[in-house]
């Protein structure tokens, strides 16, 4: 029996194949069906035609089915191909009864087409498990789940300043850092729930297959990895201005869903947990660190941590002892 084999192949990795291609040639065209005989002395020479004589193929029957959804035009259609490795190709009958199934193949295209982007979008936008969430028919202003989780919360320091220069390179700049921040998060199992502006919010939820102590560590871990990464991002931009990062590091019951307007949701977490995280964050200018993380974190930290005495974070009735990491790069001076 016979198998299909799918191969996945990046456009990054082949910029201007397409216009090249037998079907960008029909796109410039206007032909929507083309049959060449590859035999033909007369046939255009792409070097995709190459390819197929040397698996045996004879012909190359190609064909653009379009969509033709005006709600969304980037969606254009499909290209398929066609070979035979007879002497002389495809018969007209068997072209016909190709073409006969290809509007159902455009079809299926067309709704899968939809459901990838669907859910590629969903994961780049809302994240990962979020997007899931929503794309399950969770989109009811208010549900959602309690969940207690591992919270990262990372904010550049001076980044307010240099948005005065607003342009095209400023925001070249902070995508490197963002990414600094976010690649460690996901490298560990955890889960950006929000870009604020120059920060991140994110979580590393605690499950049955994941206990508190590893989602502490696992946030544990990529603050150090975020800071460390940051700064390789102000070395390879040594000219401008440095811009240090901030994380705050917090376990605690947050509340996992859907907020906000009738006809507009965010999909976030809300709660105590997320609110203390933003106010110790605050406190690393003034307590000289780099990464401040809350008791509920620190007892169960996989490496020393130094304390940093009790505190009291804006809008919290009670102080709380605050605690840093024993490494380099975590407790510095700062002007």
């Amino acid at each position: 029996m016979s198998g299909i084999l799918v191969e996945g192949v990046s456009h990054e990795r082949n910029d201007g194949a397409f216009e090249v291609s037998p079907f960008g040639y029909m796109l410039r065209t206007g032909l929507k069906e083309q049959h060449w005989r590859l035999d033909d002395s007369e046939a255009q020479p792409f070097a995709v035609f190459d390819d197929v004589r040397r698996g045996g193929g004879t012909d190359y029957l190609a064909r653009l089915i379009s969509f033709e959804n005006a709600t969304a035009p980037d969606l254009r259609g499909i290209a398929v191909s066609f070979s035979s490795d007879r002497m002389g190709g495809f018969l007209p009958d068997e072209v016909a009864r190709i073409d006969a199934v290809l509007p159902l193949l455009g079809l299926a295209a067309y709704r899968i087409t939809l459901l990838n982007l669907a859910v590629d979008m969903l994961d780049t936008y809302v994240g990962l498990s979020a997007g899931r969430r929503v794309l399950s028919g969770e989109i009811r202003r208010g549900s959602g789940t309690t969940l207690t989780a591992a919270l990262l919360f990372a904010d550049l320091r001076g980044f307010t300043a240099l948005a005065d220069m607003a342009g095209m390179d400023l925001i070249a700049r902070l995508d490197q850092h963002l990414e600094a921040m976010v690649e460690p998060v996901t490298e560990q199992g955890g889960e950006v729930l929000k870009f604020m502006g120059d920060g991140v919010l994110a979580a590393f939820p605690i499950t049955a297959e994941r206990t508190r102590e590893e989602a502490c560590a696992s946030a544990i871990r990529a603050a150090q990895s975020a800071l460390e990464r940051n700064a390789a991002v102000n070395r390879l931009r040594d000219r401008e201005t440095s811009l240090d990062l901030d994380i705050a590091l917090h376990c605690g019951d947050v509340f996992y869903g859907n907020i906000g307007a009738a006809g507009r949701l965010d999909f976030t977490v809300i709660g105590p947990a997320v609110n203390e995280a933003s106010r110790m964050e605050a406190l690393c200018q003034s307590l000289g660190c780099s990464v401040i993380m809350s008791e509920s974190v620190a007892s169960v930290s996989p490496v020393p941590v130094e304390p940093l005495g009790h505190h009291r974070l804006r809008g919290i009735a009670a102080k709380r002892e605050l605690f840093t990491l024993c490494f380099s790069g975590a407790r510095a001076s700062r002007p």
